[in-house]
């Protein structure tokens, strides 16, 4: 099966490919030129792939001819070290060639998934740039055919391949920037620097309700949960978000899995609201950023924080809907900066692709 990532879609996306093959496998492994923090986060620490980790194995190999950063490096490290079934290498180019393979694998009891493309283990890699792979399930004798010539590569190449923990990778490691957006051919004359403002494509500000003791799990009407976050009802959708805190400093990156639930509840969970009361009076308000890569970018605001007034006033302005319903607006980044110019989110990094 041929499949086409289209850079800020909603579905479709490599990353939703691998979590799906991983379900059910025994074992698998897979082989990147490069990674980033963001993009190891998002695969490794998903849910679905965390569950396999606990009873399957996996082998993961990264290049560091580039991309590949000491943060990446120190997230393999982290993750490898609570799941030991987790077998990390970095492969050392002991040529100028660039190492440059992307493709993973999966041992099911019936066949063998092979999935093969152009994606990194990067946010870009697997959701947001334009890639094109292939999933391929295999049995009999193609399947040990596969397996053999993935082996057969690999100890070809052992004596290249360290620890990810060897000095000598964080070493390496620190040439490299770990953002893809660095890999973009300049344009002549230049273009300018994106900004926030001109990577948002639109913004939602929304009250969270209380949903019993559970308001981290923010509950959204359908129209916002489809239309605004690229979920669909009848299938689990993951989007990406950083919370920007009052500093303006951008959080990492939140792989969340889409839920709804019988009572006509469509959720997503917001690491901002973990472990804090719901307000006594007035509702928390999240302002929604989302950008053209298919990411989004978060504020969470409660009664009498900065900017709390700003986004309220929003809301009254643009609110059409019923008095007793959670309000929630869709707006232009332009009305937004009208209405809140000092928005910490106006100070954030663009994340790292």
């Amino acid at each position: 099966m041929l499949k086409f990532q289209t850079a800020g879609s909603a579905g479709g996306y490599l990353l939703e490919h691998l979590l799906i093959e991983s379900i059910g496998a025994t074992r698998g492994g897979a082989v990147f030129a490069w990674a980033n923090a963001n993009g190891v986060k998002s695969l490794l620490e998903d849910d679905v792939f965390d569950e396999f980790l606990l009873d399957g194995n996996f082998r993961l190999f990264v290049g560091t001819d580039s991309i590949t950063d000491p943060p990446a490096v120190e997230k393999l490290i982290e993750i490898a070290a609570r799941r030991p079934r987790l077998d990390v290498r970095a492969f050392m180019s002991p040529t100028t060639s660039l190492f440059h393979p992307k493709m993973a694998w999966f041992e099911h009891n019936a066949h063998l998934t092979l999935i093969v493309g152009s994606g990194n283990l990067t946010m870009g890699g697997l959701k947001s740039n334009w890639e094109a792979f292939v999933i391929l399930k295999l049995a009999g004798a193609e399947r040990e055919d596969a397996l053999r010539e993935i082996e057969n590569f690999l100890t070809s190449v052992t004596d290249h391949l360290l620890r990810v923990t060897d000095p000598r990778v964080i070493e390496r490691a620190r040439k490299n920037t770990g953002n893809e957006r660095s890999l973009r051919a300049p344009r002549t004359p230049p273009p300018r620097p994106p900004t926030i403002s001109t990577a948002v494509e639109e913004v939602l500000v929304a009250e969270i309700p209380k949903a019993g003791n559970r308001w981290a799990q923010a509950n959204f009407d359908l129209a916002n949960y489809e239309g605004f976050f690229g979920a669909k009802v009848g299938s689990q959708r993951r989007i990406s978000l950083h919370h920007v805190d009052a500093s303006g400093a951008l959080g990492e990156v939140e792989s969340r899995p889409s839920v709804e639930v019988a009572s006509q509840n469509y959720r997503f969970e917001l690491a901002a609201a973990r472990g804090r009361d719901y307000p006594s009076e007035g509702s928390p308000i999240g302002v929604f950023l989302r950008l053209g890569t298919g990411e989004f970018l978060y504020a969470l605001l409660l009664p009498g924080e900065a900017g709390y007034r700003q986004v309220d006033n929003l809301l009254r302005a643009k609110w059409q809907g019923r008095i007793d319903r959670k309000r929630r607006v869709r707006c232009t980044v332009e009305e937004l900066q009208a209405a809140w110019p000092d928005s910490p989110l106006w100070d954030a990094a663009l994340p790292a692709l």
